[in-house]
């Protein structure tokens, strides 16, 4: 397994309860999240590839929140 970070850019900002629950989805597929301005989630996952990577996280990010995804890209 490999560590990949994705940027998720949301259709829209996050509220606070919104944020509160994609905290609380951390753990096995994803270690941990963090926020990059308003609409980006940086989600950081081991995965055994890079699209597996990209694909786990736009899931978690969308179920957590029920916001939709404009885009996802891997960061170096």
């Amino acid at each position: 397994m490999t560590q990949y970070r994705v940027a998720l850019t949301l259709e829209r900002s996050l509220d606070e309860q919104e944020i509160q629950k994609l905290r609380e989805q951390r753990g096995e597929s994803i270690s941990d999240y963090e926020m990059d301005g308003d609409n980006v989630v940086l989600a950081i996952l081991n995965a055994a590839d890079s699209l597996t990577a990209r694909d786990t996280a736009e899931v978690q990010v969308s179920r957590a929140t029920g916001v939709a995804i404009q885009s996802a890209q891997l960061i170096p």
